[in-house]
Formats: structure tokens, sequence, C-alpha cells
């Protein structure tokens, strides 16, 4: 079984940071870079950096406030819908993506769906929040919500 885990985890970051993270404009290719607050039972609440290529991936990488020893908890999504308009300053994503969370001898992985507003104040700058379903396949399968609040600058 800590093979698979490992295995899982491996995939996870290799397809993260496969040969498309370059072909952005930004520095090493980003295309956004934030941060944001999260809560929720599974993840936890926690603060956290962001970072976007394109629409794959989008790597959240948190630490968890609310595990008595911290936790550092990593996502990656892929946005099936990116920015679609509303209305003139607000937009809207849906993801589907995978996470992973480290604390001592505790493990987490499991599934996250995000789903989220974006409202652009000014050209390039992002404020979203988007609630988030998970479905945590270690320690035990389950459903479960939270949401993360955040502000992006966009490349």
């Amino acid at each position: 079984m800590r093979k698979g885990i490992l295995l899982g985890l491996a995939l996870l970051f290799g397809t993260a940071f496969s040969s498309n993270i370059f072909a952005a404009e930004g520095p090493l290719g980003l295309t956004g870079i934030g941060v944001y607050g999260s809560f929720g039972t599974t993840m936890g609440g926690g603060v956290g950096l962001s970072l976007k290529w394109g629409s794959f991936p989008v790597i959240g990488l948190k630490y968890n406030l609310a595990d008595n020893g911290g936790m550092l908890n990593v996502s990656a999504d892929y946005y099936v819908i990116d920015a679609e308009g509303l209305a003139r300053n607000l937009s809207y994503f849906l993801g589907a993506g995978l996470y992973t969370g480290f604390s001592g001898n505790n493990l987490q992985f499991g599934l996250r769906v995000p789903v989220g507003l974006q409202f652009w104040p000014v050209r390039k700058f992002e404020l979203y929040l988007s609630p988030v379903v998970s479905i945590p396949l270690l320690p035990t399968p389950s459903l479960d919500f939270g949401a993360e609040l955040g502000a992006r600058i966009r490349f």
C-alpha cells in the first residue's frame, strides 16, 4: 500500500511539473501567482500559495493551521472551465484535481472539485471564492466540503 501511495504522489508531482509548465509568459512559465486561505473539515483551515500555469496545473501549497502538529497540503487541479465570463468583471471556473497532506505519520490523499467565482477589480488581478467538494480516499473514504478565498496576479 505504501508503494501505491508513493507512486500516486510521484504521478501527481510529475504531471504538475510536465513540459507545458514553460509555455506561458511569467517567471518559470507561470500565468498567475497568489495567496489564499481555506477552511473545511478534511483539508482543514490554513493559508497557502497558489501557482497557476494556464488551466493546468493549478497548484496549491498550503500550511494547515487547524492541525495540532501542522500539516502541509498540496493540491493540483485542472480547470475544465477557466475564467468563463458572467458579467463585465465576473467570471467562474470549474476544476477537478487531487490533493495530499502530510503531518508526521498522518497522510491524507483524495480527489477534489473546485467551483469558483472570480472577480476582476482591475486587469490582471483576480479575487476568487471557491467552494470545494473533496473526496478523501486515505485514511478513510468519505465526502466533504470546504472553501478557498484568495487573490492572484495574472501574467
